[in-house]
């Protein structure tokens, strides 16, 4: 079976009319009925009822027009992709995936800088729910680049170190622990938490510290949104433990460090399987640069 021949079939179909077809089609009228033919042969079924001086698809016909037009559907929606593909190669765009903490933090001094540095190569943002989900998509090839918290362990061949940092307890102003010089995780067992989602790395870190502390902690509200969770310390609502590069400029709010420290290292990640192109040696050649600078060091306290 042959697409040629389902495009003939489905033109037919519309057309009512074999000389039509071709003449739409810019084929010969010979064409067309040979491809019919040859499709009903294999199928061995007859399709069209020639028997009439207007043709009309026979029972057989009409259902496997169903399945024609679907697989013509299909195949013009994976050319529509590809052709995003192509667009997308001659444009110079890298896709950079990120969760809702990097894309608030750090990307926006990142863009900016890349921009500068690169001005021909379009660096477009992927807001995904967690770091989980963004190496996944960078492993099915869905991303170029993605930026994650944390690392899985085994994958050193193919993500970059960006920054280490802290995470620190965030508290309100009128918190018994606002003035604490450090905080030990046994004092929060009788405080409420408020986190990112389940799947974050701020949560299972989170979960983790509290539970070889010896308790659960008690999390009144997950929510992806940094900025409402920083506002519900503020109000007294509850407590979190959020990295420093997301606090710096924040006065509303005390920021507290940790007993243990929990650190945050945040990566470049791209799949295991990605052929690296001249543009991802470009953006990998700038990240190395970006991040070892003393700008960009200051710029998120790490000095």
């Amino acid at each position: 079976m042959e697409f040629r021949q389902l495009e003939y079939f489905c033109t037919i179909s519309d057309l009512e009319n074999f000389t039509r077809t071709a003449q739409v089609l810019h084929v010969s009228q010979p064409s067309v009925t040979k491809a019919i033919k040859a499709l009903e042969a294999e199928l061995q079924l007859t399709l069209i009822d020639r028997s009439q001086k207007r043709i009309a698809l026979t029972e057989e016909g009409k259902v496997f027009l169903v399945h024609a037009r679907k697989i013509m559907q299909d195949v013009k929606a994976a050319q529509r992709d590809m052709q995003k593909f192509r667009d997308e190669a001659k444009a110079g765009t890298i896709q950079l995936g990120v969760s809702p903490m990097v894309e608030a933090y750090l990307f926006p001094d990142l863009f900016t800088k890349f921009r500068q540095a690169y001005p021909d190569i379009a660096l477009e943002v992927r807001e995904l729910a967690d770091s989980q989900l963004v190496r996944e998509c960078a492993d099915l090839g869905e991303l170029d680049f993605g930026i994650v918290l944390g690392s899985r362990g085994n994958s050193a061949a193919h993500e970059r170190l960006i920054l280490r940092d802290n995470m620190s307890l965030c508290v309100s102003m009128t918190h018994p622990l606002a003035m604490a010089k450090e905080v030990d995780f046994c004092r929060l067992r009788e405080e409420k938490f408020i986190l990112q989602p389940p799947n974050t790395y701020q949560y299972r870190q989170v979960f983790q510290y509290c539970t070889e502390s010896g308790f659960v902690p008690d999390i009144v509200l997950c929510t992806a949104q940094i900025k409402t969770i920083k506002q519900l310390v503020t109000n007294e609502m509850g407590v979190s433990v959020l990295p420093d590069f997301a606090m710096w400029t924040d006065r509303t709010f005390s920021r507290r460090p940790l007993k243990p420290r929990m650190d945050v290292p945040v990566y470049l990640y791209w799949g295991s399987h990605k052929q690296l192109s001249k543009m991802d040696h470009q953006f990998l050649d700038f990240m190395e640069k970006y991040t070892e600078s003393a700008e960009f060091k200051q710029h998120f306290h790490l000095e």
